[in-house]
């Protein structure tokens, strides 16, 4: 989506409001159908959300808000990017509060070296195109936008895309920032763009979810993260005939996209020896085996978060650095299951 000469990345709708523009990641009529944390709050969130634009003048200057309300944080964070390279420090990372926060942004002096470097070494993104991301916890509104900008060109990003849906683990939750999720960073190890449908408590693998997924032809591959968000509520019944739900209709879209199932990540239920977390993984695995599809593909979540080490303190969402090896075990597994021929034009640090 274009929006004064900059390009709202993983945003489908805005909605203009008394302070500021609300940035949803759906479309209306798939917002609508939802489970009411996701319709109300889930689908705003900015996980996996981006400013992006050519510099045309001198500098742009962008206006941040974060919108009160139940937030985990006082502040979130924003970072900025040239392409694949991300700024100096005084630049970012840069906090956004409700009162609104200011981030000029200047291109930096090098950008021809940058550049160079980026077709030497065949980087996914032009070092010529500014990339806001923004955090990824919360709803955050974009306040304003002055400086001359012109939107990117379809050669300044990746053509690999990578679509991950999930819990508030995909969601991005105890990241230390935004490009440290391990969606994101398995996205940047394999030289992808990356979709962010990541729900924070309420990943219910929803129909119009389901739906909406299968009917996006611009995602090359995706992972799907099932399970933690309805464990404690959900009965294994109803799990499975979700999960079943879930993936033929995303898996019925397009026979050759590569689709990789998982399910609880280590967590304080294996910590607890809960015998249902056994149950809702069967699920997951045995859903993916009757689909007898060759490009859905499945991950146990143990073999991508392993140990209490690799937790915060909640022992329900990773730590930093298990956010890190999620995504490097996780960009290993996906090229050694999926064909090559899937990615042509794969530029990866796996």
């Amino acid at each position: 989506m274009i929006y004064r000469n900059v390009e709202l990345h993983n945003v489908q709708q805005i909605e203009e409001t008394a302070d500021g523009v609300r940035l949803c990641r759906v479309p209306e009529h798939v917002r609508m159908s939802l489970n009411e944390s996701a319709k109300m709050n889930r689908a705003y969130n900015t996980c996996g959300c981006e400013l992006r634009f050519n510099l045309i003048g001198e500098e742009a200057r962008i206006v941040l808000r974060k919108e009160p309300g139940k937030t985990v944080t006082k502040h979130g964070l924003a970072e900025v990017y040239f392409g694949p390279f991300q700024a100096a420090y005084p630049t970012t990372p840069a906090a956004v509060s409700s009162d609104g926060t200011e981030i000029v942004i200047r291109y930096p002096g090098n950008l021809e070296e940058l550049k160079q470097l980026a077709k030497l070494q065949q980087l996914p993104f032009d070092p010529a195109l500014v990339r806001v991301i923004l955090p990824y916890e919360w709803i955050y509104k974009l306040v304003g936008i002055e400086g001359e900008v012109a939107p990117p060109g379809p050669e300044q990003t990746p053509e690999l895309r990578y679509l991950s849906y999930g819990s508030s683990i995909t969601h991005g939750g105890d990241a230390a920032r935004p490009t440290g999720t391990y969606a994101m960073r398995t996205a940047q190890r394999l030289g992808a763009d990356l979709i962010n449908m990541g729900f924070a408590g309420s990943a219910h693998m929803d129909e119009a979810v389901a739906e909406y997924i299968a009917s996006r032809d611009d995602w090359s591959f995706a992972t799907l993260e099932m399970g933690i968000n309805v464990f404690r509520f959900w009965e294994p019944e109803l799990f499975e005939r979700k999960v079943n739900r879930f993936l033929s209709v995303i898996a019925g879209s397009e026979p050759n996209r590569p689709i990789v199932c998982t399910d609880l990540f280590y967590c304080i239920y294996d910590i607890q020896e809960n015998p249902k977390i056994g149950v809702f993984r069967d699920i997951v695995r045995t859903a993916v085996q009757k689909l007898e599809r060759p490009n859905v593909h499945y991950i146990p979540g143990t073999e991508l978060l392993t140990s209490a080490q690799e937790l915060s303190a909640d022992l329900i969402h990773p730590s930093a650095a298990g956010h890190e090896l999620i995504a490097e075990r996780l960009s290993v597994r996906i090229v050694n299951v999926l064909e090559p021929q899937y990615f042509p034009k794969i530029k990866r640090t796996v």
